[in-house]
């Protein structure tokens, strides 16, 4: 009977004592949660943050995670994100390329850049769509752009988002490269007004030395209103310069700006393109008069 009393006290003492460190680790588990959780919301944030940064300044490069499902409706189960890229700014117009890929979850998509896959020449199709800014606003709004990334050095999570840039062809004696080249240092400190003016004036001699890059650089200029009152009717006579020289960025540029001039018709501009011998292969490839 005495031994029955002394089991019965000792459990009845040593329960509380098993209790205690039971509470601990569940109030330490507890708090490791909320911490994690409050870190992973954080993250989530700073890249909503940082997505919507982007988009509203979108530059060349730049990569969207796409949730394809609230694009189209003839997707098949497992086909739901996709990968874009921008390739290229023309005012409020922004183009872009997709990849070749669907993805079943989130992070494959990341998981393809980080092996490289982006690198590869045919990753992205060729058809390019251009897209007003404020459709891939509303985009970003609807979370089927529900991440974007600027790539630094052509590089994203270790990895390279497009082929190795070739060296460009031609030499520095070229006439208007070297303007050029200058111009487009100067651009990059727009944030004086000194700046914009001496590259305008670099990229006008640039023009005039008939340097196609130039030219296009100078249109860039009256597209956006940089320095210079916006002129789209002057963007479009540079662009045409370039293009009579067979420069496809020009090419393309010109096609997007003449929907926006009433007077512009671009079907004869491929038409003057074809009679001055230029190769214009590039509109079946990217430009499809747009859908």
């Amino acid at each position: 009977m005495y031994a029955n009393e002394a089991v019965s006290e000792q459990i009845t003492l040593g329960f509380p004592q098993l209790i205690k460190p039971f509470k601990s680790t569940i109030f330490f588990i507890l708090l490791i949660t909320l911490f994690l959780g409050f870190m992973k919301y954080d993250s989530y944030k700073t890249e909503e943050s940082q997505t919507l940064v982007i988009i509203s300044n979108p530059q060349v490069n730049d990569i969207y995670f796409l949730d394809f499902r609230l694009l189209s409706n003839k997707l098949r189960p497992k086909e739901k994100y996709r990968i874009a890229k921008v390739v290229d700014i023309t005012g409020d117009i922004v183009t872009l390329v997709y990849g070749g890929f669907f993805y079943q979850r989130q992070h494959a998509a990341i998981n393809s850049i980080q092996y490289g896959h982006l690198s590869y020449k045919d990753y992205f199709e060729p058809k390019r769509y251009n897209i007003p800014l404020n459709t891939i606003k509303d985009m970003q709004n609807s979370q089927a752009i529900y991440l974007a990334k600027r790539p630094v050095r052509n590089k994203l999570f270790g990895s390279l988002v497009g082929p190795e840039k070739a060296k460009e062809a031609g030499s520095h004696l070229t006439y208007g490269k070297k303007e050029n080249i200058r111009g487009e240092a100067f651009l990059k400190e727009q944030f004086s007004e000194t700046n914009l003016e001496t590259a305008f004036k670099l990229f006008q001699s640039s023009s005039n030395l008939g340097y196609a890059k130039g030219q296009v650089n100078l249109a860039e200029m009256y597209i956006n209103g940089l320095y210079v009152n916006k002129d789209l009717e002057l963007a479009l006579y540079w662009l045409k310069r370039a293009s009579l020289q067979s420069y496809k960025p020009a090419i393309l540029k010109y096609g997007i700006v003449c929907k926006q001039v009433e007077s512009c018709n671009v079907i004869d501009f491929y038409q003057e393109l074809t009679t001055y011998g230029v190769n214009i292969k590039v509109r079946k490839l990217d430009f499809e008069l747009s859908k």
